[in-house]
C-alpha cells in the first residue's frame, strides 16, 4: 500500500498540484525544494513513493544525486516532460521505477486529465501507483520506452508549442489593434489566439526546455517548416487546385477521427462563445 509520498520539487506548480490531490486521498505527503534540500534525505528515507518534479534542466542532476539513495522496496517516478535526458542513467536501478508525464498544467481538479506512464523497472508497487492515479481521476496511457514518449511529444508538444510561438511572434510583428481583433474574432478564431496566449502566458523556462531539449523536435519542426514552405509556394502561384487537393488528402488522413474532432471543437467553440457573452454582460452591468 502507498501511504507516504515524497515530492522533490514539491512546492512548484506541478508539485503543489499533485500534493493537494494526494492529500485529498488522505495520503501523507512530504515535500522539498531548492530552498529545503536538507529535507531530501529524510524524504527518501521515509517515503513509499518518491516523485521528482523539478525543472527539465535540473532533472538529470537531481536524479543523479538521489539515485543511489533510493531503496529496493521503494518506487520512484520522475514527472519530466522530456525523457531522453535520463536515458543514459536509468540502467542498473535497484528500485522500482515508473516514469510519468502529466499532460496538463497545474489544476485544482485533475479528473479526466491525461498522464503517461513508462515502466522502467516494474514490480509489485506499480499497480499501487496506478490505483492512486485512478483515484484522483487521471486517464492513464502506458508507453513502452523513453524513445516512444519523446517521439509522440515532438508532435504533441514540440511542433504544437512551436506553432503557437510562431503565431504570436508574427502577430507581434504585424502589431494589429488587439482590442479590435478580439472584437471582430468569432469564437473559433478567438480560441486560437487564446491557446497561443496560454502558451505565451506560461513559464518561459518550461516551454523553452520543452521545445529545445527534446532532440527529436529539430527533425519534426524542420518538417513543419518545409511543409509550410511547400504550401506557401502553392499560394504564391495561385495554385488553387493543388491547395484544395491537399485539403482533401488531409481529410482522408483524419477520416477515422474527423467527426469526433469536429464535435469536440464545436463544444470548445460554443464554450468560448458563452465565455465571450458573459464578459459582454458584465461590461453592461
Amino acid at each position: 500500500m502507498i501511504k507516504n509520498i515524497g515530492i522533490i520539487g514539491g512546492t512548484g506548480n506541478m508539485g503543489s498540484c499533485f500534493r493537494n490531490a494526494f492529500e485529498n486521498l488522505g495520503l501523507n505527503i512530504q515535500v522539498s525544494d531548492i530552498n529545503s534540500k536538507d529535507k531530501e534525505d529524510h524524504i527518501i528515507e521515509n517515503s513509499d513513493w518518491i516523485i521528482l518534479t523539478v525543472p527539465i534542466n535540473e532533472t538529470l542532476k537531481v536524479f543523479k544525486n538521489i539515485k543511489n539513495k533510493i531503496k529496493k522496496n521503494q518506487i520512484f517516478s520522475d514527472f519530466t516532460s522530456v525523457k531522453s535526458i535520463l536515458a543514459n542513467d536509468i540502467n542498473n536501478c535497484n528500485f522500482e521505477f515508473i516514469s510519468c508525464h502529466p499532460l496538463f498544467g497545474p489544476l485544482n481538479n485533475l479528473k479526466g486529465q491525461n498522464i503517461v506512464t513508462i515502466p522502467i523497472v516494474s514490480k509489485e508497487k506499480h499497480p499501487l501507483i496506478i490505483e492512486v492515479f485512478e483515484k484522483i481521476g487521471l486517464k492513464i496511457t502506458e508507453l513502452k520506452s523513453f524513445k516512444e514518449h519523446d517521439e509522440y511529444m515532438s508532435l504533441i508538444q514540440g511542433m504544437t508549442h512551436f506553432s503557437h510561438v510562431c503565431f504570436t511572434t508574427a502577430m507581434k510583428k504585424l502589431n494589429p489593434d488587439l482590442d479590435k481583433i478580439m472584437e471582430i474574432c468569432s469564437p473559433i478564431y478567438q480560441s486560437n489566439i487564446s491557446f497561443s496566449s496560454r502558451i505565451t502566458g506560461g513559464d518561459e523556462n518550461l516551454y523553452t526546455n520543452i521545445i529545445m531539449d527534446n532532440p527529436l523536435n529539430k527533425e519534426v519542426i524542420e518538417l513543419y517548416l518545409e511543409t509550410a514552405k511547400e504550401l506557401f509556394e502553392k499560394i504564391k502561384i495561385d495554385d488553387h487546385e493543388s491547395f484544395k487537393k491537399n485539403f482533401v488528402e488531409n481529410r482522408k488522413y483524419l477520416k477515422n477521427h474527423l467527426n469526433k474532432m469536429i464535435n469536440q471543437s464545436d463544444f470548445l467553440v460554443n464554450k468560448m462563445a458563452e465565455f465571450k457573452s458573459s464578459l459582454e454582460d458584465k461590461k453592461r452591468t
